[in-house]
């Protein structure tokens, strides 16, 4: 097979990178066709935001991570609890002690109560807590 013009890798590059956009913007922009019978997802106006599912997750695994919350489950009255993953004193994610019923921050020690509380310092503020829920089998939090 014989190409028109001499295929150094940067043109072969400039030509598969030309291909590729031109295409794809194509594909996207017929992609974007109305289909009415695919439901949009009604935005909340409670304040909740999805976080991840299903809920089983946090049976499995004692404890729900992302990078915006870290939600747990209460052993003493089976609430959902949910904070900030991150300690104030160093952004250090915490770590749910379950036999202790708290946060603990693996860096520097710092202790958190369920409400997100400082117990044991060094960090002097709290983690923010959050309101969470399960509804539809997927985890929705709201800051407090």
């Amino acid at each position: 097979m014989t190409f028109p013009f001499s295929a150094t890798r940067r043109r072969l590059l400039f030509f598969a990178a030309s291909f590729a956009s031109t295409f794809g913007t194509a594909i996207a922009a017929f992609g974007q066709q109305s289909n009415n019978s695919i439901k949009q997802a009604k935005p909340r106006t409670d304040g909740f935001e999805p976080v991840v599912g299903p809920a089983s997750i946090l049976d499995e695994h004692g404890k729900v991570l992302t990078d915006k919350v870290l939600i747990v489950r209460n052993s003493a009255n089976k609430k959902l609890v949910a904070v900030s993953p991150l300690c104030a004193h160093r952004n250090c994610v915490v770590d749910w002690k379950q036999e202790k019923q708290r946060f603990v921050c693996p860096c520097h020690g710092s202790e958190f109560a369920t409400d997100g509380k400082v117990v044991k310092g060094p960090a002097e503020r709290g983690l923010k807590p959050f309101e969470a829920k399960i509804e539809n089998n997927r985890f929705l939090v709201k800051p407090l």
